[in-house]
């Protein structure tokens, strides 16, 4: 027990308010508990949220029990106890947070960029606090034919739905022959020219062929967030010049096959690279374009994007960069907000309550990934890529969170893995690739959940050779 003092001597007014603070204090905590109920529901398993309510109704029956029969010295103890405890609670929450970064906010994206800035700051690299629409109206001001990048999330906005049924066209690419930029990650943007199809190759290369290899898949594929020439893609076109990326940041399953039907099945490579995120394998929003799932349904189906890049480009400036622009002012009013001390934020409690960790005796199991739509699209690239001989080389991206072991993820990574034992294509496992390192942190950039560093690039650069030199069949 906390140490306290008497009271005794305030009289019967003191003992009537401690009566009614600690049956209070019963009630309110059975309310927060069945409030919060639905919450647990989502991360704990049944028998950990039972547990807290069956807790908070001892509390509570405890606390009223105190309360109406308690004796008069012991009301006044548990009262005093109570309330030591809850500014012990406060003090502590005040003290975590002051630990945290000079900046506070609730916004994820805000907390990750103040993340960045100190990691940076913490190995002498300095750090761009820009937001992105900031650094292309920079580059704007300097005569440049700069523009924010692509990225599919962008698709479950309404706005962009009702652009894609009024235009008839969803974008696939970036704008043309412009300066892309894109991503932050602490140690600078990446920013790159991109080619007449609004892709990150040099010029000519995409357009009219012909390839040897062509990559396709998400930001990774792209390379987030390292230097151009440091990717992955990069390495595996010093050494295979006529090697051609199609990735595009955020793009999932369906956005994927789009890509290949649009730009890769006209070049016929001899291999295709196909970077798989797990956490992007299910087509979620996707699945309401119903351009992206006739990709999937119509072996014939085609935007004819190569031809329509006037229009690619049109969208892009026209209905997503105001869409970028407005996100961006928006982050830069957070970020400008977020440095006076939340006061807010302590009484919620929320630091405490990620120090206490209950272990994953409490959390729920995680669900099984539905699969099925991107077994179907590995079933429609391999069998296309064959009909003129083609290989198919699925890279299994490696993953922040599966290095840490976050339960999820890793079932997420052992279905991806499973689903490619019996397809006909050559599996390189860029997990179990990290997983071998020892430093295992040293592969993603400062160290922190971001994307790979420019090591963890080349690791998964000299994967993809060993996998397109082989000559073993899938």
């Amino acid at each position: 027990m906390i140490s306290t003092f008497s009271v005794k001597g305030l009289g019967p007014t003191t003992v009537g308010i401690g009566r009614v603070l600690i049956a209070s204090a019963g009630v309110a905590t059975l309310g927060i508990v069945l409030y919060r109920a639905p919450v647990w529901l989502d991360a704990w398993n049944i028998g950990a949220v039972a547990t807290a309510v069956a807790a908070a109704a001892i509390v509570l029956v405890l606390a009223v029990g105190v309360a109406v029969r308690g004796k008069a010295h012991a009301v006044e103890r548990v009262a005093m106890e109570m309330t030591l405890f809850a500014c012990a609670l406060v003090a502590a929450e005040t003290v975590l947070i002051l630990r945290a970064p000079d900046r506070w906010s609730d916004d994820p994206t805000v907390q990750r960029l103040v993340a960045y800035a100190r990691a940076a700051r913490a190995r002498g690299i300095t750090y761009d606090a820009r937001v992105p629409m900031e650094v292309v109206r920079d580059l704007q001001a300097k005569g440049m034919n700069a523009v924010p990048g692509y990225t599919e999330a962008s698709l479950a906005e309404s706005a962009v739905s009702h652009a894609v049924r009024e235009r008839g066209i969803l974008p696939l690419s970036n704008v043309a022959n412009a300066l892309v930029v894109e991503c932050n990650e602490g140690i600078g943007y990446l920013q790159f020219h991109s080619d007449e199809l609004g892709f990150n190759n040099p010029p000519g290369l995409a357009a009219a062929g012909p390839i040897d290899v062509a990559v396709i898949g998400e930001s990774l594929a792209l390379g987030h967030c390292v230097s151009p020439a440091t990717s992955a893609v990069a390495r595996v076109r010093a050494r295979l010049p006529r090697t051609a990326d199609f990735g595009i940041a955020g793009s999932r399953v369906l956005s994927q096959v789009g890509v290949f039907r649009e730009y890769v099945e006209p070049l016929r490579p001899a291999a295709v690279v196909w970077v798989v995120n797990v956490n992007f394998a299910e087509p979620r929003h996707e699945i309401e374009q119903p351009i992206l799932t006739s990709y999937l349904s119509d072996p014939s189906f085609s935007q004819n994007l190569r031809e329509r890049q006037d229009e690619v480009d049109s969208f892009m400036r026209e209905i997503l960069a105001p869409l970028h622009e407005q996100g961006d002012r928006k982050l830069r009013e957070r970020l400008d907000g977020a440095s006076s001390f939340p006061l807010d934020r302590v009484i919620k409690l929320r630091e405490v309550r990620r120090a206490i960790d209950f272990g994953s005796a409490t959390r729920r199991p995680p669900e099984t990934p539905d699969l099925s739509t991107f077994e179907r699209a590995v079933d429609r690239v391999t069998a296309t890529a064959s009909q003129w001989g083609g290989r198919v080389i699925v890279v299994v991206a490696p993953n922040y969170d599966i290095s840490l072991g976050r339960p999820q993820d890793v079932l997420r990574y052992e279905a991806v893995r499973e689903s490619l034992e019996d397809e006909p294509v050559t599996i390189v496992d860029g997990t179990a690739l990290f997983a071998a390192e020892p430093d295992v942190l040293s592969l993603y950039t400062l160290r922190m959940d971001n994307h790979p560093s420019e090591r963890g690039h080349a690791l998964l650069g000299e994967a993809m050779l060993a996998a397109i030199d082989s000559r073993e069949k899938p």
